[in-house]
């Protein structure tokens, strides 16, 4: 590990969409203890974020929105902060749709000249229990090619593909990226890295794809630790299982010689219902990594989504101890 006992240690949450944002409502609890940095993915191109990145040629910002609002303090002061940053006019004209903190992001990247001092700016007044950092800075398309040779361009049609991206295919960007420097200084930094939960193909392993990524883990002695997804999506495949998720990452993180050392799966059992599948803690798993952690981390009401609480309590298990092992 990177930090004597007596520092603060520091995790990094590598992800995008819902699933981080759920994270770090639960980490932030946690924040007494630990550093955390969330790194995001901004290549999506739907909604609000895929109509500024067409106007103004940006990063994706929705995600980044998202987790600083997750990083708000809780009282009802910031509260009414979190109801602003994801408020979304309807007005049915040109604002319709769109979300005021991805145009307070937008104003402030335009003022400070980059994405990174744009967060910085707004999150330097908010007392965030963590810091927001974007993948990279610059502008590009997530690209999906199957086993087949066909190509799926674009975040949102890669997302709705998921299932057919298992096995051999590969993720790239278009055009290659740069990674921000800030990123990477976390990531070397860190002691624990979460990769995840989230959609693995649009919204986990583009976070590695960015040039000097994958570099930079293998530079650091951190511990891995993947979130695996509750569920998935029925497609063709008969089952989807936690070692297909560990693979999939393993695939990018090998050319730098690392590998995921845990997995975190849900332990309650659920039904396939309504086209959702629930992804199997299989054997084989057991091999890929030196620890699976089966534990109930998901939601009461509703069972395929990870509840924050019972996911950051569950994550703070594998620190503590990757802690004590140093």
């Amino acid at each position: 590990m990177n930090v004597d006992s007596s520092d603060r240690v520091r995790v990094v949450t590598i992800g995008g969409g819902t699933g981080s944002s759920v994270l770090l409502r639960g980490l932030k609890r946690y924040a007494d203890r630990i550093d955390i940095t969330a790194i995001l993915t901004t290549f999506d191109d739907g909604g609000s974020s895929g109509r500024l990145r067409d106007e103004f040629g940006v990063p994706a910002l929705g995600d980044l929105r998202r987790c600083i609002a997750a990083l708000l303090p809780e009282d009802a002061e910031d509260s009414a902060v979190e109801v602003m940053l994801e408020h979304r006019f309807s007005s049915g004209g040109l604002m319709d749709g769109h979300s005021l903190g991805n145009l307070m992001l937008l104003g402030a990247m335009q003022r400070r000249g980059s994405l990174s001092d744009a967060i910085d700016s707004i999150a330097s007044s908010l007392n965030l229990a963590g810091r927001v950092v974007p993948v990279s800075d610059e502008p590009s398309h997530l690209c999906g090619e199957l086993e087949d040779g066909t190509v799926i361009q674009g975040e949102s049609a890669i997302g709705e593909r998921n299932e057919e991206l298992f096995g051999a295919s590969r993720i790239s960007l278009d055009p290659p990226v740069s990674a921000n420097p800030d990123a990477l200084t976390a990531i070397r930094n860190a002691d624990v890295v979460v990769l995840g939960p989230g959609d693995l193909f649009a919204s986990v392993i583009p976070n590695l794809l960015p040039d000097g990524v994958i570099e930079a883990i293998s530079q650091t002695s951190c511990r891995i630790i993947q979130v695996c997804n509750i569920a998935m999506k029925a497609g063709e495949a008969d089952t989807y299982a936690a070692s297909d998720f560990v693979k999939s990452v393993n695939r990018y993180l090998r050319k730098g010689d690392k590998r995921v050392d845990a997995i975190l799966v849900n332990k309650l059992e659920l039904r396939t219902t309504q086209g959702i599948r629930p992804v199997e803690c299989d054997d084989e798993v057991r091999v890929l990594v030196d620890n699976v952690l089966a534990r109930r981390v998901s939601d009461e009401t509703n069972p395929r989504r990870h509840d924050s609480n019972k996911l950051a309590a569950a994550v703070m298990e594998y620190v503590e101890a990757a802690i004590e092992r140093r």
